[in-house]
This record gives C-alpha cells, sequence and structure tokens, in this order.
C-alpha cells in the first residue's frame, strides 16, 4: 500500500472536520432563535393579559410561528449534516458507490439551512417594527 499524498490527507481531514464546525454553526443559531422565541412568546402572555389589540398579538404571533420554523428547519439541516457522514462511513465499510446519496444529504442539509436562514431573516425583518421611532 503506497502512503497518502498530502492533498489526499487535506480532503479527509476537510471532510471529518467540516461537518462539526458546521453543526457548531447550527447550534449557534439554534441558540439564539430558542432565545428570540421565548422573548416573543413572553411579549405575546403579556400583551394577551393587557388586552392588547388583535393586530399586535398577530404580529407576535407571526413572529413566534417564524423563528419556530427556522428552528425546525436548522435542527432537520443538523440531522441532515450527520446523515451524509454516517452514509460515506457505510458506503467505505460495504464499498458501495454512494456519492449520488451524500451528495443529496448534503445538498438537503444546506436547503435547510438557508430555509432556517431565511425565516430567522423573515422574523428579524418583523421585529424591526416593534423598535420605538
Amino acid at each position: 500500500m503506497e502512503p497518502a499524498s498530502v492533498a489526499e490527507v487535506q480532503r479527509a481531514v476537510a471532510a471529518a472536520v467540516t461537518p462539526a464546525f458546521l453543526l457548531a454553526g447550527v447550534g449557534a443559531l439554534l441558540n439564539v432563535l430558542s432565545q428570540r422565541r421565548n422573548r416573543v412568546v413572553d411579549r405575546l402572555h403579556a400583551e394577551h393579559a393587557e388586552r392588547q389589540e388583535a393586530g399586535r398579538l398577530a404580529h407576535l404571533r407571526l413572529r413566534a410561528r417564524l423563528a419556530l420554523v427556522a428552528m425546525q428547519a436548522c435542527i432537520l439541516a443538523s440531522v441532515l449534516v450527520c446523515a451524509p457522514v454516517a452514509v460515506a462511513f457505510l458506503g467505505a465499510l460495504q464499498d458501495w458507490p454512494l456519492g449520488l446519496v451524500v451528495t443529496l444529504l448534503t445538498l438537503g442539509a444546506m436547503g435547510l439551512l438557508a430555509l432556517g436562514l431565511l425565516c430567522f431573516l423573515a422574523e428579524a425583518t418583523l421585529a424591526r417594527t416593534d423598535l420605538p421611532p
């Protein structure tokens, strides 16, 4: 067996480390989204108790819903980040050509992460209307 080239080792290290960094980033994003959603829900409860106008309550409900959808998309993206690693190892052990499956799972993870970020953007845009003039 011949020794691996530097380029092969670099590719292997990048393939092993990249999902870990992505998962750490998504975890931090989930922390932010969770805190924002909790604050919105707390405000919703407080304003509901004060009998605020229906439009205001609907606005806060929409923000909470967007934050929840963003969280769900990011959680699913995290699952799909883990799946290609498992599939790649399985393919290597069994000598199965699973490159297309790994590619599709990775694209799915990126698509869900993009959806989560877009929902976060929408929620943050709605939050701007909550600021005093």
